[in-house]
């Protein structure tokens, strides 16, 4: 029962890491259409440019024009540049209340997925794919009796017993490779308390970007003070 408790926080914790995943690339395709509308200014200004310079130029004497007709040409084309600007500005402030709003959205889920991982019952802990711790919600930290500070960056094999390590980085490499195991048991070693022996859920969480990342999700379990060997 405890273990699919453990099972489907990590699996909520990843949904949700999933979905602020999806309007990260949505805010991104809007920031594209932006560069597209202001790409349309700059080629309106490049081609009333032209189309003024086309004007005033000297003309052949077969097709010179009066005054008053080079002034109605350059009236047109003016009236005309500005019309297809104004629509191009008009389209741009739109995508940029579309892009206000998915960042309020992006930020609302953020700030929700943050407190559900920080209060949650179980011990989450999410580290890379060498086991470099990168964030621990206050269950985990309470299990350590570390805090952030002393936690994040550190490598999880640290907590490990010295005569256990090397079997944990060979099963971590084994976990990867799984993308993930389901019943983990381990030995954790905190400073400044008795050892304690867990049961580890962990889920590798791929992400799909500019820069991938490749993140192992953990979930804690206590297993009591009986001792068991480590397999992955």
């Amino acid at each position: 029962m405890t273990r699919n408790v453990i099972s489907q926080s990590v699996a909520s914790f990843a949904a949700l890491g999933e979905s602020t995943r999806a309007q990260s690339i949505s805010m991104t395709d809007h920031l594209i259409g932006e560069d597209d509308l202001l790409a349309t200014f700059s080629q309106q200004r490049q081609v009333l440019l032209k189309h003024t310079a086309d004007l005033l130029c000297p003309e052949p004497a077969p097709v010179r024009q009066t005054p008053v007709e080079r002034e109605a040409k350059l009236s047109a084309i003016l009236v005309s540049s500005l019309e297809e600007l104004k629509v191009a500005e008009e389209e741009l402030l739109e995508r940029t209340e579309a892009l206000a709003s998915v960042r309020d959205e992006l930020e609302e889920r953020i700030g929700a997925t943050r407190q559900l991982f920080d209060l949650a019952p179980a011990c989450l802990l999410v580290t890379d794919i060498y086991g470099n711790i990168v964030d621990a919600n206050r269950a985990f930290q309470v299990l350590l009796r570390q805090d952030i500070g002393a936690l994040e960056r550190q490598p999880l094999a640290r907590f490990i017993p010295a005569d256990e390590r090397r079997g944990f980085r060979d099963g971590l490499t084994r976990v990867v490779a799984a993308d993930g195991v389901g019943d983990w048991r381990l030995t954790l070693a905190r400073p400044t308390d008795a050892r304690v022996t867990v049961s580890a859920t962990v889920q590798v969480v791929r992400s799909v970007g500019v820069v991938p990342q490749v993140r192992l999700f953990w979930s804690f379990g206590p297993l009591g003070s009986e001792n068991a060997p480590m397999n992955a």
